[in-house]
C-alpha cells in the first residue's frame, strides 16, 4: 500500500520544477529528524513516524506485506521491517544513515543537491547453488526503456573462479556450509541497488536461503536490498529464462 504525504508542522519546503537534479530543501521537523539520524552516538528516542515523514518528503515509502517498507530516495532502494516499537533501534538508525548517505542525503547536504550526484546503483540478480554463484546486472535494453537486459556483473572480480567447497556427502550428510563462499558473494553485492536472488532447490537445500541468512546476519544493509527470492530449476536455465525471472520479480520496466 503506497503511503500518501501527510501534513506537517514544519515550515514550507521549496522544490525546483526546472531541474530534476535539484531537490527539496529541508526545514523544521524534517531537518531535525535528519540531524538526529546522523547523531553520534545514535539517538534512543527517534520515532519511526518522524523518520517516515522525512522519507516521504525526500522520496517514497511503500508499505508491503509482513510489515515491510520499500523505500526509494535519490534513485537508491532500501527495504526494512517496521520497527517493533515507536522508536528506532541503534541498528535501524545506522542502516538508514548508510542508505541516506548513498542517496546523497546528510545534514550538511540537506539544502542542496550534490555538485556531482552519484550514479544510481545497479539492480543485480544473483544466481546461486551449492556449486557456485553468478551475478548479473539488470539494465534497460538499449533503445527501448520498456525492456530489460542482463549482463554478467563482477567489476572487482570477487566471484572470479568462485565455487563452493566440496559438497560431497560423507556418510549421507552434506558437508558444512562454507562461510567464505557467501562472504565473497556479499562483497560483490555491496555496491549494488535492488537485489533479486535465484536459488536452486527448496528449503535447507536451497543455497539462496543460506545466502539470505548470511547477509541478514553479517551484511544487514545488503540483505535489506533483496526485493525477492526465487526458487528455480537452474540445471539448464538459459539467460533468457533468467531474464524472465528477473522481470517477474521487478515488475514492468
Amino acid at each position: 500500500m503506497a503511503r500518501s504525504g501527510r501534513s506537517s508542522a514544519a515550515q514550507p519546503q521549496s522544490m525546483s520544477t526546472t531541474d530534476p537534479q535539484e531537490r527539496k530543501v529541508l526545514h523544521g521537523a524534517h531537518l531535525r529528524t535528519l540531524e538526529t539520524l546522523f547523531r553520534h552516538p545514535a539517538a534512543h528516542n527517534l520515532e519511526w513516524m518522524d523518520v517516515l515523514s522525512l522519507i516521504e518528503q525526500i522520496g517514497t515509502a511503500e508499505e508491503k506485506s509482513n510489515n515491510k517498507f520499500s523505500i526509494e530516495v535519490g534513485g537508491q532502494h532500501y527495504q526494512m521491517h517496521k520497527p517493533h516499537t515507536k522508536d528506532l533501534t541503534s541498528t535501524e538508525i545506522v542502516d538508514l544513515r548508510h542508505f541516506l548517505q548513498r542517496a546523497g542525503w546528510s545534514p550538511g547536504a540537506s539544502s542542496q543537491a550534490p555538485a556531482h550526484p552519484e550514479p544510481q546503483s545497479p539492480t543485480l540478480m544473483v544466481v546461486v547453488d551449492h556449486h557456485g554463484a553468478k551475478i548479473y546486472r539488470i539494465d534497460s535494453a538499449p533503445g527501448d526503456a520498456s525492456k530489460r537486459q542482463i549482463t554478467p556483473y563482477d567489476p572487482h572480480h570477487f566471484l572470479h573462479h568462485l565455487t563452493h567447497k566440496d559438497q560431497s556427502r560423507e556418510q549421507g550428510q552434506r558437508a558444512p556450509e562454507d562461510a567464505s563462499f557467501y562472504q565473497r558473494i556479499g562483497e560483490a553485492l555491496a555496491a549494488g541497488g535492488k537485489i533479486v536472488v535465484i536459488g536452486h532447490g527448496t528449503g535447507k537445500s536451497n543455497a539462496a536461503e543460506h545466502l539470505a541468512e548470511y547477509l541478514r546476519t553479517h551484511h544487514r544493509e545488503t540483505y535489506n536490498r533483496i526485493v525477492l527470492q526465487i526458487g528455480a530449476d537452474l540445471s539448464a536455465a538459459t539467460t533468457p529464462q533468467l531474464l524472465v525471472l528477473a522481470e517477474q520479480a521487478l515488475g514492468p520496466a
